[in-house]
Parts: C-alpha cells; sequence; structure tokens
C-alpha cells in the first residue's frame, strides 16, 4: 500500500502569477537588460509583489533562468521527411523566437558573457542546445537521403544559418521575410558541393 503525498502548509501555488512573473521578466529583459532586471520592476508589472516573486523564486538569477526556459517551451517543427524543407521551417522557427521579447537582448548578453554563468548555461542548455541539434539532425537527414555531400562541413554550415540572422540584425539592417529560406538555400547549395 501506497504512502500518500503529504500536504503541504499554505495555499496552493497559483499558475497564473508563475505566467504574469515569467512574462514581466521576459519584458524586462528586453526593455532594460540583465543589469537593470529588477525584481521589484518585475512584481509591479506582474502585479503581484516581491514577496509572492521571492517565495517562488529565491533570487534574480534563478528568475531569468525560468524566464529563459520559457523562451524555448514553444512547439519546434515537425520533421516532414524532407530534410530541405524541414530547415526552412527550422530557421523560420528561430526567427520568430528570437524576436519574441526577451530573446534577443539576453542572446546578446550571453554573446557578450555579461550574466550570471547559470543563466548563459541555462540559456544554451534549454534554448541553444536544443536547436543546434534539430539542425544539425535535418543536415544530417541530408547526407543520409543523398542530398547533402558524405564530408560537408556540417559544423561550419549549422554557425551560417542561424548566425546570418545576428550578423544582419548587428549590423542594423532588416532581416528578410523570405531570410529562411534564403539563407537555408545558400548552406544547402554550398553542402551539395
Amino acid at each position: 500500500m501506497s504512502t500518500p503525498p503529504r500536504a503541504t502548509a499554505g495555499r496552493p501555488r497559483n499558475a497564473t502569477i508563475d505566467r504574469e512573473v515569467l512574462d514581466a521578466a521576459l519584458d524586462e529583459l528586453a526593455t532594460k537588460g540583465y543589469a537593470a532586471f529588477s525584481i521589484a520592476s518585475v512584481a509591479e508589472a506582474a502585479g503581484t509583489t516581491r514577496p509572492a516573486v521571492y517565495r517562488r523564486w529565491e533570487d534574480k538569477t534563478a528568475l531569468v533562468v525560468d524566464a529563459v526556459a520559457r523562451l524555448a517551451e514553444t512547439e519546434p517543427p515537425v520533421p516532414t521527411g524532407d530534410p530541405y524543407g524541414d530547415l526552412v521551417a527550422e530557421l523560420e522557427d528561430f526567427a520568430h523566437c528570437i524576436t519574441e521579447a526577451g530573446a534577443l537582448p539576453l542572446a546578446g548578453l550571453v554573446l557578450a558573457q555579461q550574466v550570471d554563468s547559470a543563466v548563459r548555461d541555462a540559456y544554451l542548455e534549454r534554448v541553444v542546445g536544443p536547436r543546434r541539434a534539430r539542425i544539425a539532425d535535418v543536415l544530417q537527414r541530408g547526407i543520409a537521403g543523398g542530398q547533402l555531400r558524405r564530408d560537408a562541413d556540417l559544423e561550419v554550415a549549422g554557425t551560417f544559418l542561424t548566425g546570418s540572422w545576428y550578423a544582419i540584425h548587428v549590423a542594423g539592417g532588416s532581416v528578410p521575410v523570405d531570410w529562411a529560406s534564403r539563407v537555408a538555400g545558400l548552406v544547402w547549395a554550398a553542402c551539395r558541393g
């Protein structure tokens, strides 16, 4: 016979407050950056109190890590069996996700190494890592299907894909609406030989 779970003291946690705080945290990151990120401002924007935030997250770093993880909660594109089409879909998803509140400023902070190592590690593990793995898988499926050369440098090819978005943005340009298909086409052609 199993033992029933022990009841905890107090009221159950309100999931609505959790979501509102995470949304406010992402907005705070997007507008002020990590250095000026404030629990007080997040609480005010979420319509709650600092103690309510601190009951859920022990400090600024813990809150930012969970906010970063929330960026990765969107469903990735489902593979279709067409590696090239899947690559375009993955890049379209990347472009959408990177323009969401908080993603681009946090990516810049991570690149500049201006965040706590726990935040950087969470960003790499929960946001960057899964996408890189999916892109590598798509390119590997292109090789397996004979569409790409077996000796194609997939490591560098993978960096060209998302890196081109950052390069356009950093240079102050406007990312074209057909960016995903254009960059996928260039990398695909280079790897096809």
